[in-house]
């Protein structure tokens, strides 16, 4: 006879539908939020954010505190926009698309 116990002992067909749906729910919000975080640190290069939000499971709540309340920049093109909306000036282009006077001195 095949023994069909989990790691603790409970047979799969013990546990109700409704703890199963509550454990479901709680991997995919875990997921979800440390997705989200470590992908937020590996893009602003923050290694020691990334290995401690791989390391620990808070249930992403330490996840949310870094998305949150860590790492709050504005993007810098709306910065860019509200300035030049501020000032007035013109646009400026990066270097590799300013135009070019003319050669010399």
């Amino acid at each position: 006879m095949r023994n069909n116990t989990g790691p603790f002992g409970m047979r799969m067909p013990d546990i109700p539908p409704a703890r199963r749906a509550l454990f479901v729910a709680v991997i995919v919000w875990s997921l979800a939020w440390k997705g989200a975080s470590l992908w937020r640190a590996a893009r602003n290069g923050s290694k020691p954010w990334f290995v401690t939000l791989l390391l620990t499971n808070t249930l992403g709540v330490l996840d949310a505190v870094y998305l949150f309340a860590l790492h709050r920049r504005p993007n810098a093109r709306l910065v860019e926009e509200a300035i030049l909306a501020a000032t007035g000036e013109p646009e400026q282009g990066g270097h590799w698309d300013e135009p070019r006077g003319p050669a010399g001195p």
